[in-house]
């Protein structure tokens, strides 16, 4: 009895130093990735070279980015300091694209000109064109629209992500109405959200308990969603939370009614875009499908009516 005794204690005691020398030689994930980077393609006698280690990054790193640092001091000066906040704001509400700043979106669009102008400059002394008052007046205009492109697109990207976040909005309130019903608050409603859904909607709701957690008030993190999307819907239902608040009024009631009001505006937006399918149709029968059906009925008969021109003209 004594025998099994000790030799029970001697399997946990080796169990327990086995569990604890793992646990003390484990090594954080972060430190090891480091390690790794340090350390990759040889050994703990023979790292990588700083030469190797800057050309195992990526090109974008290498190359692109530093010569987008430098343009952007060098085209800086034309933003003054109200276009650059309107510039970080509507990079907000596209979604940080690749987590891009403000300077650097500036350096991207003098990146943009420069391979532009410089293409267009190549193709004309490819084509030995002379350097004339107005063949400089149009390289002028294409470096111009070159340095507002990403513009367009950034406007682009701006208008669909608020087009996802109109089309998700009524689905995520009614789930917010569900979960508020089942007894659950604001907060755990909105997690609920992040936790089924993957998309622009439940990102901006991340964002919000992110707020909340870092110790800012509802209308705050709020206010800041509405201003983050830049959507009339969302600044409507914020507003209406909000006064809900701090009226005392039943939120789950406020959001009901939020929810079949913006159920009415996507059935509206929708049958106001059915209705102006029809005109958007005819621009291509007018100018695409009516010129190829006249050529195919009218092309056989246009030799003959030649000929018959012709006849007459040698008559």
């Amino acid at each position: 009895m004594t025998l099994t005794i000790v030799t029970s204690l001697i399997v946990a005691l080796s169990i327990i130093c086995v569990t604890g020398g793992l646990l003390l030689t484990r090594r954080d994930k972060a430190v090891s990735n480091r390690l790794d980077t340090y350390l990759m393609g040889g050994t703990l006698d023979q790292p990588l070279t700083l030469k190797e280690l800057e050309l195992s990054q990526p090109f974008t790193e290498r190359v692109l980015l530093p010569i987008v640092k430098r343009l952007s001091g060098a085209f800086l000066w034309m933003l003054p300091q109200n276009r650059l906040n309107a510039l970080r704001l509507r990079l907000t509400m596209a979604g940080n694209p690749s987590g891009i700043s403000p300077t650097d979106f500036v350096g991207v669009k003098g990146l943009v000109m420069l391979i532009v102008v410089g293409v267009a400059v190549l193709a004309g002394y490819a084509s030995h064109t002379r350097l004339t008052l107005f063949n400089a007046v149009l390289l002028g205009l294409i470096g111009f629209c070159a340095f507002a492109l990403p513009d367009f697109w950034l406007s682009r990207r701006i208008t669909q992500r608020q087009q996802d976040l109109i089309n998700t909005l009524p689905d995520a309130l009614d789930l917010l109405v569900i979960a508020n019903e089942a007894g659950l608050s604001f907060e755990n409603a909105i997690q609920e959200i992040t936790g089924k859904w993957d998309n622009q909607l439940s990102h901006e709701f991340e964002r919000v308990l992110h707020d909340l957690g870092m110790g800012l008030a509802r209308r705050e993190a709020l206010a800041g969603l509405s201003e983050r999307t830049g959507v009339s819907d969302i600044t409507s239902f914020v507003t209406a939370v909000n006064q809900a608040e701090s009226m005392g009024v039943s939120i789950g009631r406020v959001l009901s009614t939020q929810a079949e009001e913006l159920r009415v505006r996507r059935r509206q937006r929708a049958q106001e875009r059915a209705n102006q399918a029809p005109i958007k149709m005819m621009f291509p029968l007018v100018f695409l499908i009516f010129p190829a059906i006249f050529a195919v009925l009218l092309g056989p008969a246009v030799p003959q009516l030649l000929g018959t021109f012709n006849n007459l003209g040698g008559g």
